[in-house]
């Protein structure tokens, strides 16, 4: 049964203190415990860990930190937490982190670069020991300067390369795989291919590697690259939809689209829908991503597969190598995608 000791220490705030008092040991003793330092018998290591259960005694991860330098915090910060890559994403930097016994913070920039400001300089204040980041367009400088101040970051899907101290990219092979939906289109005789593209990316190295992909394929194929055919838009449901009734309104429709991402593509197919346009009889679509909801829509989305739990998992060793060699430069570390066809195209 609880003692009356345990019992009222559980109404407190538990210290290292009064665990020791509780076995009858000095607090450097629990100390070396908690901390897996050995030094203590296996009895009274025992007896330790079973008084931490019973008082309920929490480390103080601050001092911890101070001592160690080290709080096993990450972060984790994307432009939009409603994105569904983002979230997907997230569950494989979680699990990552966690096995290396890490916890990980969530934040978002909405795509502004004084919002990235922000929460870099919160996460850094609250003593992460690293940020992985989906950056803000234009802010290469203040990014390497929080690196070489000690903040480690690795950049994810950034289209302009980044190298110094404390600092590394990884990259998804966006150029090749817009380029492999065109090829996969022309192979099945599509002819007037549209691309639907993220206006917030506009005059954006990480917005152009999509658009680079579409123009390589259709110079490999040998079809002119119809400026008409590249519609604007958000990078939404509503903005698949919006850059649908654009392209349908040309004279010369197209006879396929290419979206920025999946979550266009949906829109761009439910717009289809209102229009009486067959999909892929008529048009065919591909997105990029390979969310979930692309083999929950009607037809299922053919698009451009990026592993979201191995991206995160790879974006956390490399953030673990950068905390172990903080003065090691690193070129961008590619990351493979595939063409997953379905019923769209």
């Amino acid at each position: 049964m609880e003692t009356e000791r345990a019992t009222a220490l559980r109404r407190a705030v538990v210290t290292l203190a009064d665990v020791a008092a509780h076995v009858g040991v000095s607090p450097r003793t629990v100390s070396r415990v908690v901390n897996d330092q050995g030094g203590c018998s296996e009895e009274t290591r025992q007896r330790i860990l079973d008084a931490i259960d019973e008082l309920g005694y929490r480390p103080n991860l601050m001092a911890r930190s101070l001592l160690s330098n080290r709080s096993d915090t990450i972060g984790l910060v994307g432009r939009e937490l409603t994105d569904p890559f983002f979230t997907e994403l997230a569950d494989g930097v979680q699990r990552a982190a966690r096995e290396l016994g890490r916890t990980m913070f969530f934040a978002s920039t909405d795509e502004d670069a004084a919002r990235q400001s922000e929460v870099l300089t919160s996460l850094q204040g609250h003593g992460v020991d690293g940020v992985i980041l989906f950056p803000s367009f234009g802010t290469e400088a203040e990014l390497v300067r929080l690196a070489e101040f000690g903040l480690p970051l690795v950049l994810v899907n950034h289209g302009v390369p980044v190298s110094g101290r404390n600092i590394a990219t990884i990259q998804a092979d966006l150029r090749g795989g817009a380029r492999a939906a065109v090829e996969h289109l022309v192979a099945t005789r599509r002819r007037r291919i549209a691309f639907a593209a993220d206006r917030s990316t506009a005059g954006h190295p990480h917005g152009s590697r999509r658009l680079e992909g579409y123009r390589d394929g259709l110079a490999q194929a040998g079809l002119r690259a119809d400026e008409t055919l590249v519609s604007w838009s958000a990078n939404t449901v509503e903005g698949g939809r919006d850059a649908v009734r654009q392209l349908m309104s040309l004279r010369r429709r197209p006879d396929a689209i290419v979206a920025y991402n999946d979550v266009m593509a949906i829109g761009a197919l439910h717009e289809l829908h209102v229009l009486g346009v067959s999909v892929p009889g008529d048009v065919a679509v591909v997105g990029f991503d390979d969310i979930a909801m692309c083999t929950a829509v009607v037809p299922q989305l053919t698009t451009v597969s990026i592993d979201r739990a191995a991206l995160g998992a790879r974006a956390v060793e490399l953030l673990q190598d950068l905390l172990e060699h903080p003065d090691r430069s690193r070129p961008p570390l590619p990351f493979p995608v595939h063409l997953v066809v379905r019923e769209s195209a």
